[in-house]
């Protein structure tokens, strides 16, 4: 089987526990379609490389 990594960006308004619970439920969806999650991880808030929808900013999870 293919190892894959994915990382996700969400908006820089949400708090770092709504980023949490949406990575969880990323992470159960994911699994109940048969895929295996080995690790995830929280990088933060980060400055993006270029402005997407008027927003400069975005969480980053692993």
């Amino acid at each position: 089987m293919a190892l894959y990594e994915h990382v996700v960006i969400t908006r820089p308004d949400i708090s770092p526990a709504q980023v949490d619970t949406f990575v969880e439920d990323l992470t159960g969806f994911l699994k109940d379609k048969g895929a295996k999650v080995g690790k995830t991880e929280y990088w933060g808030l980060r400055n993006l490389a270029y402005p997407i929808k008027k927003q400069r900013k975005g969480h980053y999870s692993l």
